[in-house]
């Protein structure tokens, strides 16, 4: 399951989703806006990219282009915790017994 941070919206997991399906591995946010599972503007998208380049999921390799990072595509997988400020934390061990016994298996 994937962790997404209270900053986040629904349109940031598509730009990430498309950005790994990308065969180049490259794209411009008016790429992205034109896609047709994207009903939104090139301007926002942009703004998306750049937050999420913010919290280090993506990375602007150069003037609005852009790339899924290591810690997207582990996001996508539910292995990354986009957390409220913003970073991006690996979640590798055991589920935490903090909680009691009888919630950690869960």
């Amino acid at each position: 399951m994937r962790k997404s941070g209270k900053w986040m919206v629904l349109l940031d997991e598509r730009i990430l989703e498309l950005l790994k399906e990308d065969e180049g591995g490259f794209m411009r946010p008016s790429e992205i806006a034109n896609d047709s599972r994207i009903p939104y503007s090139r301007a926002y998208v942009g703004q998306r990219c750049q937050k999420l380049a913010d919290h280090g999921l993506v990375q602007e390799v150069s003037n609005a282009v852009y790339r899924i990072t290591p810690e997207g595509e582990a996001y996508l997988k539910g292995e990354y915790d986009a957390t409220e400020s913003g970073e991006v934390s690996t979640n590798t061990t055991e589920p935490s017994t903090e909680r009691g016994s009888d919630q950690a298996s869960q």
